[in-house]
């Protein structure tokens, strides 16, 4: 039995075209075609133009990079209006980030300003569009070295003033761990600065000691403010204290130490360069100082040879001289006194711990005495003894100081200073 075989139709042209199915997508691919040649031939290149674009400065392997040198002031906020040309179908399709506007830094090699010409550049594969014009065509940029520099603020506060009785001292610097301020900016501006200031308006009658905010403000050798906009400040916040202080006048006395035990500190005749002093401070402390008290003068360190004392003051916090004195010298009279050289070869101890023994065969001589001369013409050898202080001393041999008294007089001192050797069992 013979099988039949089923043949391919025969393909038809003119069925195709009449199949809708081919047809409308041939149709609308026709269109598109055709207006695309119509586009390109009738109307090839279109304008178009975009506003605010910001400018691009790479200072990347330049002189003015290598060399320290940067871009002063902000130019993002210079904006450039740019205009494209190109087929109607790129330059429409073109958004702002597919291009944009620089300036080349390579000629810079010395800090200034320079008018740089402005050209843009393509940030896509698409390049059938050329720049027609970039307004303004040309970019001012300032170049200069960057510097840091320390200054010391100085205080201002305007219109301070003391209620009566008062004082309105100089204003300081308050608020920051010192009165000093970094300051970062071109070297220019820097090379400028002669004051830096930290100023506030009170123009208020104070009673007491008041802080006020401050701005800080530059000026030159010749006072006029200089512009701060390209610099960068360490302190910002700073505070100006107005510190409102007292005076008044007191007399000056001495002090004496390492007295003989009974001996009196009225006793001293003396006379000093400045008998009176005026002292500042806070109303509170001054309220309550009645005298200024001198740094005490070993008593060890005076004889008939040797009575004149430089010697600080003793203030209490709060409290300065109002006067400009370094020291004051403090003159013992020692008129009445006489000086004698004996030997001493008695010891006597004290804070010997429990249980421990001292002795000390040591003999001080020529051991020099000082007192009224009518006392110390009657002082024999055998008046005086060596104290010295065993205090925290242990077993064993010591060398310690030793301090001449006599049971006596307290009126008679030793001058200079002895030791002895103490064994301790």
């Amino acid at each position: 039995m013979k099988r039949k075989i089923n043949l391919p139709a025969k393909f038809s042209l003119k069925k195709l075209l009449y199949n809708k199915r081919f047809t409308i997508p041939l149709s609308l691919i026709t269109a598109f075609a055709l207006w695309l040649v119509i586009m390109i031939k009738q109307n090839p290149d279109i304008d178009r133009t975009f506003t605010d674009i910001p400018i691009n400065i790479n200072l990347e392997n330049t002189f003015a990079s290598e060399n320290g040198m940067e871009i002063i002031g902000d130019i993002s906020s210079q904006k450039f209006t740019v205009t494209i040309k190109g087929p109607s179908y790129v330059v429409s399709a073109l958004q702002s980030g597919d291009f944009y506007v620089y300036a080349s830094a390579a000629a810079i090699n010395a800090p200034g300003e320079y008018q740089l010409e402005v050209s843009g550049g393509k940030n896509t594969a698409v390049s059938d569009y050329e720049f027609i014009s970039i307004s303004p065509s040309t970019v001012n940029v300032d170049f200069d070295y960057v510097d840091t520099k320390e200054f010391t603020v100085k205080a201002r506060a305007e219109g301070a003033s003391a209620t009566e009785g008062l004082i309105a001292e100089t204003a300081v610097v308050s608020g920051t761990e010192s009165d000093t301020i970094t300051i970062k900016g071109p070297r220019t501006v820097i090379n400028r600065i002669a004051t830096v200031e930290a100023y506030a308006a009170v123009n208020k009658t104070l009673s007491e000691s008041t802080t006020y905010d401050a701005e800080i403000r530059l000026y030159d050798e010749q006072g006029a403010a200089i512009d701060m906009t390209n610099l960068t400040l360490s302190e910002n916040a700073v505070k100006v204290t107005v510190p409102i202080s007292k005076r008044t006048t007191v007399p000056v006395v001495a002090d004496f130490t390492n007295l003989p035990d009974g001996f009196q500190k009225s006793s001293i005749a003396y006379s000093i360069d400045h008998q009176t002093v005026t002292v500042i401070g806070t109303p509170e402390a001054i309220d309550k100082i009645t005298k200024v008290t001198l740094s005490a003068i070993d008593i060890t360190s005076v004889s008939d040879t040797s009575n004149k004392f430089d010697v600080s003051p003793k203030l209490p916090d709060g409290v300065r001289l109002f006067d400009s004195i370094e020291h004051f010298t403090v003159t013992v009279n020692t008129s009445g006194y006489d000086e004698k050289t004996f030997t001493v070869s008695s010891v006597r101890y004290k804070g010997l711990s429990a249980g421990l023994n001292a002795t000390s065969d040591t003999v001080i001589r020529n051991v020099r005495i000082c007192g009224p001369k009518n006392v110390i013409a009657k002082l024999k050898d055998n008046m005086f003894y060596a104290m010295v202080d065993l205090s925290d001393k242990a077993a064993g041999e010591h060398t310690v100081s030793a301090v001449i008294r006599s049971d006596s007089y307290n009126n008679v001192w030793q001058v200079g200073s002895y030791s002895a050797m103490v064994k301790i069992r």
